[in-house]
C-alpha cells in the first residue's frame, strides 16, 4: 500500500479566512478545520462551492470555533457528511453558541434578501439552517488535550493549547508509513503572549511538516499602552457626548476590551459610563470562559474572574427590540457589537445610525481584512455602503493596535525557534500576499526551513 499523503489547500490560501486543509492518507480524508469565508464578494462566493466530495470526507478536526475556521461545516452536514468532528472541550462549547448564531444570520440575510429584493436569486437561501447546525453539533466529540489518540486506522491526532480564544489547539497528526511515523502540525491560529486573559500557547517540540498562520506575519504588534489608547478614545466621547461603536469578535477580542474596560474604571481612568454588550453571542462566549479557569491567566490575578470580564455599568442586550431601543439612547456611552470586520450583525445597525453624527466614534480593536467596510472604514472612506444605503461617515474613525488574538511576526518566529527538531518544510496560510511572503522569508533566512506557499485547492505530495 502507498504511503503517500497529500495535503489540499481547500481555503485560506492568499487569504485570512475559509480555513480548510485536506489530508489524504491511505483513501483517507480529513479535514483540518472547515471555515467560512468572509470579506468581497468574489470571497464569499466560495462558500457555495462544494469543497470536495462529501462521502470521501472521513473526519473533521477543529483547530478553534471562530466561524472562518468552523463556520461551513454545518454545511457539509448538510450535504451528507457524517463523521466525527474532533476538537478541545473548550471548542465544542463554543461551537455551540458560535454555529447555531452562524445559521441564524444566514437564515436572517436570506430572509432580508427576499423582503427587500435585493438579491438575484428567488428566492434567495441561507447557506445553512439552524437545524444543519444542531445537527452539525451532534457529530462533535471532545479529544483530551496532550495525548496522542488513533482517530483512523494508521492516524492518530495530539491536541496542544495554542492560547489564540478558548479551546484553541495546534492539531498534530502522527500518520505510519514504512519509515515510520510521520507528523504533521497544524497552527490554527497562534494567540499572542501579550494578550490579558489566556495564558500564552505551549511550546511543540517536533514536526515532519508544519502548516502555519501568517496573520500578521508581516507586522510587529506596537509595544504602546493600549490602556492609555483605550483611555483616550473613551475621553473623546465623554467630552463629546457621543457614543463609541466598538466592532469586536464575540470570542476572544469582546472578552479583552470589557476586561480593559474593567481595569481603566477600577484605576479611575476614565467614568463609570455604561457598556451595552449587543451580542447575544458574545454574552454566552464570555460565560463559556468562565467554565475553563485553568485556560485562563485571570485566575492569577486574583478575585473574582467574572468581574474582570464586565464593568460597573454593564448591560447585556439579548432581543432585537432591546439592540433596536438602543437608537434612541444619546451618549456617552459605549456599544460593543459584532462582527468584527463588519462582514455582517447587528454593529452594521448602530454604524448606520451613528456614523452620521461627527461626535460619535469608532473604534476598531482587530484585524480589518482587505476589502471588508471595516479595512474601508480604517482608510478614511467619506460614505460606506450599508445595506444597500450610502451612510456618511462623519464620526472619528480609531484603531487600538496590539491588541491582537494573534501572534505577530517576532512571537511566531520565537514559536518555531523552540522546536527541538524543526520541520523539513512549511507550508503557510492564512495571510495576505505581503504577510505570506514576509514571514516566508523570515523562516527561509533565519531558520534555514524550506517554505513553500500554496494557492487554492493546490495539491502538494508529501511523499
Amino acid at each position: 500500500m502507498s504511503d503517500c499523503i497529500k495535503l489540499v489547500f481547500r481555503g485560506a490560501a492568499y487569504t485570512v479566512t475559509g480555513s480548510c486543509t485536506q489530508v489524504s492518507y491511505h483513501h483517507q480524508n480529513i479535514l483540518i478545520d472547515c471555515g467560512l469565508f468572509q470579506g468581497p464578494k468574489e470571497i464569499r462566493d466560495l462558500n457555495w462551492k462544494r469543497i470536495m466530495d462529501i462521502s470521501k470526507i472521513d473526519a473533521i478536526i477543529l483547530t478553534h470555533a471562530h466561524v472562518d475556521h468552523s463556520g461551513l461545516i454545518p454545511k457539509v452536514v448538510h450535504q451528507g457528511f457524517n463523521g466525527p468532528i474532533y476538537c478541545s472541550s473548550g471548542t465544542r462549547t463554543l461551537s455551540e453558541v458560535i454555529l447555531p448564531d452562524a445559521a441564524h444570520l444566514q437564515e436572517e440575510d436570506a430572509k432580508y434578501a427576499n423582503s427587500s429584493g435585493y438579491s438575484h436569486h428567488k428566492p434567495a437561501l441561507p447557506l445553512y439552517t439552524t437545524e444543519d447546525a444542531k445537527k452539525a453539533l451532534r457529530q462533535f466529540k471532545t479529544l483530551e488535550l496532550e495525548r496522542w489518540i488513533e482517530i483512523l486506522p494508521g492516524v492518530s491526532c495530539r491536541l496542544i493549547h495554542s492560547g489564540h480564544i478558548l479551546g484553541s489547539t495546534f492539531v498534530q497528526l502522527s500518520l505510519d508509513t514504512n519509515l515510520g511515523p510521520k507528523i504533521i502540525t497544524f497552527s490554527g491560529d497562534i494567540g499572542s503572549k501579550c494578550g490579558h486573559i489566556l495564558r500564552p500557547p505551549k511550546s511543540i517540540l517536533e514536526t515532519d511538516y508544519l502548516i502555519l498562520e501568517s496573520t500578521y506575519g508581516d507586522r510587529v504588534h506596537p509595544q504602546n499602552n493600549v490602556e492609555n489608547r483605550l483611555e483616550e478614545v473613551v475621553h473623546y466621547i465623554e467630552k463629546s457626548n457621543g457614543v463609541l461603536v466598538i466592532p469586536a469578535f464575540s470570542v476572544g477580542r469582546t472578552q479583552e476590551v470589557l476586561y480593559l474596560i474593567r481595569e481603566l474604571e477600577k484605576k479611575n481612568k476614565i467614568s463609570q459610563l455604561p457598556v451595552y454588550l449587543d451580542s447575544p453571542m458574545a454574552i454566552e462566549a464570555t460565560n463559556a470562559y468562565l467554565k475553563y479557569p485553568e485556560e485562563l491567566k485571570l485566575v492569577d490575578t486574583g478575585g473574582p474572574i467574572k468581574s474582570n470580564l464586565s464593568t460597573t455599568k454593564f448591560h447585556a442586550v439579548c432581543s432585537n427590540q432591546e439592540s433596536i431601543s438602543l437608537n434612541a439612547k444619546s451618549g456617552p456611552m459605549i456599544i460593543i457589537s459584532a462582527a468584527g470586520m463588519l462582514t455582517g450583525g447587528r454593529v452594521l445597525h448602530h454604524l448606520k445610525k451613528r456614523l452620521p453624527d461627527h461626535r460619535n466614534a469608532v473604534l476598531f480593536v482587530g484585524y480589518q481584512a482587505e476589502g471588508t467596510k471595516g479595512k474601508l472604514l480604517q482608510n478614511g472612506l467619506s460614505t460606506i455602503r450599508i445595506h444597500h444605503e450610502e451612510t456618511p461617515v462623519n464620526a472619528r474613525i480609531f484603531t487600538l493596535e496590539g491588541l491582537s488574538a494573534h501572534a505577530d511576526s517576532n512571537e511566531m518566529m520565537e514559536w518555531l525557534s523552540k522546536f527541538q527538531r524543526l520541520p523539513t518544510l512549511t507550508f503557510l496560510n492564512h495571510g495576505e500576499k505581503n504577510s505570506l511572503e514576509t514571514l516566508a522569508y523570515r523562516i527561509r533566512h533565519q531558520l534555514k526551513i524550506d517554505v513553500q506557499i500554496p494557492h487554492l485547492n493546490e495539491e502538494i505530495k508529501l511523499q
